[in-house]
């Protein structure tokens, strides 16, 4: 058994042992139980062997009665309950062996009443006794019945299976159990009786009135004490629980069937959980199994808990019980070895309020050794408190509510004790202020001292001479102590030589004065002296205030300036490293910008290459269609000489005209060129005004598609604004390429004109003849109606894309405005914030500079300040000492008057302590003589005992006389039986033990056999363990793995996402393209 506890205290374990019943005795049933009173143990004899000794806390045989029982065991329980202590009184034994008859009894005969009536009796006398105006009781009932496994509350008249529950102390308690509040001890008994009644019981073959369920009697005890504080008393809640156990039985000895056999097969579970939890509080297991059984739920306190608890053991002597009363022993000897930690049961709100009140007492009587960590242990004192409360009032809804309206009740005390203790802790604090003041004024004191001391010497040599000084000190009486040098006056010597001084003025006062002019003059000068020293010390005391009221300003401003200076220090450190950010910034950005001018001048130098080109395109083009045109003004003259069939003059008109209406749209195509040139002259593309409208116009749209696309990917301009510029120009380009198809096809139609004018063909750049030509041969009027609508055709899609183009040209120069807006307003704030961050730099060195300059000032301001507290010291010092030198000698006259009043005051010192060291012994005499007398009377109160005692024990040696006559004459006869039996039973022993060794031989093999069989499992299931835990070590890895793979696998398909998106788009803005395309290739269809 571990070490027992502070405070802890084991389960009181009592034996009880009956007699032989009649109908044991008339079966020839044998006692083999002795109990032996004198050392409390019982000896279970067997037929065979030795006796089993059992010692136990007490053992009592049938001579005992009832009332004996309760008055050395259960009265100190009731006692313990008055006081505030939780009690259980429980009987455990086998069915029939009188549990029943000791906890309940006989309820008419008084004489036979059990443990249950006597301690209601009991508990309702004290009562009385101890009821008062300040303290008042209230007693509560209730019975619990637990059958198969079940919770049925016996005052109830629905006898319903209720649940068990856990409160927040983690006790268990009964939910929906009546308690009836009962005042006298008949209530109280007619409540049981009730209960009683509704209790299960059968007929067995060990008990004709067997009990076939456990059974809970609780009383619970309120005490409520007023004298402390009559609104709020103070509340000790306890509770003594009287448990009647069921017997446990064998179904052979009982001969029990149908429900009775159920029900013991219930009584003996719920009895096997009760000692499997024995066992485990026994053996120091940290798992506890409460919850095994309601019985043992609800006997938690008892067991290991915080109850005192008694338990009595009943046993029958019967030889045929010997099992079920060793069984029975061995349980009780178990539970003997656990340990309760019984607490008084206060209520948690007034053992807390007492508890802070006590503290807050200490407090303040200790109040110079203030416990700073005192907070933390009143916090934790609260919280077990409120565990203890929890525990003690859980169950109840209405206490939950009173505990909560406590608990808030004193943590508003608490609030209040830590608020004292933060006021304590300040008056502490001003205390040691005030003790740095007092340990600083008596170091001035020392000093003025000192000063005293050399004035006085000054004095004494201005007034004697060295010889004068010199026969004084002689006269002197000698004492041990030792001087250090020659220049240095004691205390001793100074007054003394004041002393003579003294002497000598005053007898040449009274040789030239009168004593009352004397003592007029003394009592004038004492006045006006200590009028003086009052103004003075007055002046003193203001102007110290007055230092140390400048002090702690200047302290104040120079912290003030202090805590000033190193803000503005930190915010100019954070204004330079916003400076030097924002000059990287500048930096890259104009590195970024002259990057990309460098970059456009590249690209400007290629585009102007380029248009060189064009512009050479474009001459030629002009130099064939002045050659064109000198051709058809030299056809128009020869027209009259041809021998073809062009030579119609109307036609050759309508093909004038149609060639002056193409030079015309030329013009037009040239002008929304040159107004595009104008609208993107602002981003550095200058489109030059060509003659030629086919390769000029395609190469300025590229070039300005380049110049677009790459502003568009700098930082003004938006994706949205991006987009668009990217829409209009993809619809430059499809216009330029149609504008190129167009001009082919005019190239087409002057060369087919020359075909219908000469004859021949010109060539131009490497274009070969037209397919349907001939070398001489004329046109038709059907090719010269066809050639008419075709142009008619051309000049309509002409016109169209012409007004398509103006749209989107200005649709283009619109947002390239409003671009050029931004960009202009981005550079105006990019302007302004460099403006004002200048501004602020310049705003900074100037405040650096008047910081610096006002440090400098204050410097010298503080050392100015230094120099006047020096001076103002050294003045104050200097009055101090002279304020000191004029009080010294007044107090030193009143020191004679105060050292006669001192010796008077210790004389009525010593004359006090020798009253109270009379009084005290007065006292401890007085204590004395009680003490003898409570202990006479405790003497011959022992004395009856031990004669009421003797007396018993000679009645039992008497008994036991007797029974040692009868144990001998059975002792003779079971000698021979024992001679007769010892043979057949040598032989029979014999025999089992060869039996029994082949067997043991028999079963060690198989045992090897199989425990080699489990070795090989075992090794087997560990290489098995092995490969799992391989295996699991290697899918884990691939597991990772896999994660990592899944993870590129969504990362590439995010990325598959965003291209099929742009793959998507691209086939959208490719399938509008091609819709707008259609309308020219159904043209096209139609045209071939």
């Amino acid at each position: 058994m571990s070490k027992k506890h502070q405070g802890a205290e084991n389960i009181r374990v009592v034996i009880r042992c009956r007699n032989l019943l009649a109908y044991e005795t008339e079966r020839g049933d044998k006692s083999l139980v002795r109990l032996d009173l004198a050392t409390n143990q019982v000896v279970v004899q067997h037929q065979i062997g030795d006796a089993d000794v059992f010692a136990f806390d007490a053992v009592y045989n049938n001579t005992y009665t009832q009332r004996d029982l309760f008055l050395q065991e259960v009265q100190p329980l009731v006692e313990a309950v008055l006081q505030g202590y939780n009690a259980t009184v429980f009987a455990y034994g086998q069915s029939g062996s009188g549990k029943t008859h000791t906890m309940t009894g006989r309820l008419g005969d008084p004489e036979m009443w059990g443990m249950m009536p006597q301690v209601v009796n009991y508990l309702f006398n004290e009562i009385k006794k101890l009821t008062s105006g300040t303290k008042t009781y209230k007693v509560k009932v209730s019975y619990i019945e637990l059958y198969n496994g079940k919770s049925r509350d016996l005052l109830s008249p629905k006898q319903a299976n209720l649940e068990i529950k856990q409160n927040m102390a983690k006790n268990f308690y009964v939910k929906g159990a009546e308690m009836p509040e009962v005042t006298n001890f008949d209530e109280a008994l007619r409540w049981f009786n009730a209960g009683t009644d509704r209790r299960q019981t059968a007929s067995t073959d060990l008990n004709d009135n067997s009990s076939r369920s456990h059974s809970l009697f609780t009383l619970q005890v309120e005490q409520f004490d007023f004298e402390q504080d009559p609104s709020s008393p103070i509340v000790l809640t306890s509770k003594i629980n009287l448990v009647d156990l069921a017997g446990s039985e064998k179904l052979s000895k009982t001969n029990a069937t149908g429900e009775t056999a159920k029900e013991g097969c219930n009584i003996n579970l719920s009895l096997s959980a009760l000692a499997t939890v024995i066992d485990t509080i026994v053996k120091g297991g940290k798992h506890i199994p409460y919850r095994g059984s309601p019985l043992t739920m609800l006997l938690k306190d008892s067991l290991g808990g915080n109850a005192k608890t008694v338990m009595f053991a009943n046993i029958g002597p019967s030889d045929k019980n010997v099992s079920e009363t060793i069984s029975t022993l061995r349980f009780a000897l178990r539970a003997k070895e656990i340990e309760n930690k019984p607490i008084k049961n206060m209520d948690p709100k007034d053992a807390r309020i007492q508890d802070l009140l006590d503290q807050i007492a200490d407090l303040k009587s200790r109040i110079g050794d203030v416990d700073f960590n005192k907070e933390d242990q009143l916090k934790q004192r609260i919280e077990e408190l409120e565990i203890e409360n929890a525990g003690l009032r859980g169950g109840s809804e209405k206490n939950n509510i009173e505990l909560e309206e406590n608990c808030r009740t004193l943590q508003a005390q608490l609030e209040k004790a830590n608020e004292s203790l933060a006021e304590k802790h300040k008056e502490a604090a001003k205390e040691a202020d005030a003790r740095a003041m007092v340990e600083l004024s008596l170091q001035n004191e020392i000093s003025h001292v000192q000063d005293l001391r050399s004035v006085a010497v000054n004095f004494l040599r201005r007034v004697y001479t060295e010889d004068q000084l010199k026969a004084m000190l002689a006269t002197i009486p000698k004492d041990n102590s030792q001087k250090s040098g020659d220049e240095i006056w004691d205390v001793k010597e100074i007054q003394f030589c004041l002393d003579k001084f003294v002497l000598s003025y005053e007898e040449w006062r009274k040789s030239s004065y009168t004593r009352e002019d004397l003592e007029q003059y003394a009592k004038q000068a004492a006045v006006s002296f200590q009028e003086q020293a009052e103004r003075q010390l007055s002046e003193a005391v203001r102007s110290r205030d007055e230092l140390a009221r400048k002090h702690q300003e200047d302290c104040a401003k120079r912290a003030a300036d202090s805590e000033l200076l190193s803000q503005l220090k930190v915010e100019a450190h954070t204004l330079k490293d916003e400076n030097a950010k924002l000059r990287d910034k500048i930096e890259r950005d104009q590195e970024r910008i002259k990057a990309k001018l460098a970059k456009n001048k590249e690209e400007y130098k290629a585009l102007s290459e380029q248009l060189e080109r064009t512009k050479l395109l474009v001459t030629e083009k002009e130099r064939d269609i002045e050659r064109m045109k000198r051709m058809l003004e030299e056809s128009g003259n020869s027209g009259a000489g041809t021998t073809s069939t062009w030579a119609n003059s109307d036609e050759r008109a309508n093909l004038l005209r149609t060639l002056e209406e193409e030079r015309a749209a030329r013009k037009n195509l040239e002008s929304c060129v040159t107004e595009t040139n104008v609208s993107l002259r602002r981003y550095g593309v200058c489109i030059r005004q060509t003659k030629g409208p086919a390769e000029g116009a395609e190469s300025s749209a590229e070039n300005a598609e380049a110049f677009i696309l790459q502003a568009a990917s700098e930082e003004p301009i938006d994706g949205d604004l991006y987009s668009q510029f990217q829409q209009q120009v993809r619809i430059m380009q499809r216009l330029t390429q149609l504008r190129h198809q167009q001009q082919k096809k005019l190239g087409d139609m002057v060369r087919k004109y020359e075909l219908l004018k000469t004859g021949k063909v010109t060539p131009n750049q490497g274009a070969a003849p037209a397919a349907g030509t001939s070398q001489g041969g004329g046109v038709d009027e059907a090719t010269a109606q066809h050639i008419r609508e075709m142009l008619q055709r051309k000049d309509d899609e002409i016109e169209r894309l012409i007004e398509e183009k103006e749209k989107t040209c200005d649709k283009i120069v619109k947002k390239l405005n409003k671009s050029d807006m931004k960009i202009k307003e981005l550079e105006t704030t990019l302007e302004d914030e460099r403006a004002q961050f200048m501004e602020e730099r310049q705003l900074l060195d100037s405040e650096n500079q008047e910081l610096q300059k006002f440090n400098q000032q204050l410097s010298v301001e503080v050392e100015m300040l230094r120099d006047q507290l020096n001076i103002v010291k050294d003045e104050m010092g200097s009055l101090e000492r002279a304020k000191a030198s004029e009080s010294e000698r007044w107090k030193e006259e009143q020191e004679s008057y105060n050292a006669r009043i001192n010796e008077m005051r210790s004389t009525m010192a010593a004359y006090d302590e020798l009253q109270k060291s009379h009084d005290r012994l007065q006292q401890q005499l007085q204590h004395t003589e009680a003490s003898l007398k409570e202990k006479t009377d405790n003497l011959e109160n022992n004395r009856q005992i031990i004669k009421w005692s003797n007396s018993l024990l000679a009645a039992e040696k008497e008994k036991v006389e007797q029974m040692e006559l009868m144990m001998k004459q059975q002792e003779e006869e079971m000698r021979r039986h024992e001679e007769q039996l010892r043979a057949e039973m040598i032989n029979e022993v014999n025999k089992q033990v060869v039996a029994n060794n082949r067997r043991l031989q028999d079963q060690a093999a198989q045992f090897q056999e199989i425990v080699a069989q489990e070795q090989e499992k075992q090794k087997a299931i560990m290489k098995k363990v092995k490969a799992a835990r391989k295996d699991a070590q290697k899918a884990a890895q691939r597991y990772d793995e896999m994660i990592l793979e899944n993870e590129s696998l969504l990362s590439k398909l995010e990325e598959l996402k965003v291209n099929s998106m742009r793959i998507f788009l691209e086939k959208q803005e490719a399938q509008r393209e091609l819709d707008a395309l259609r309308p020219s290739r159904n043209a096209m269809a139609r045209r071939l």
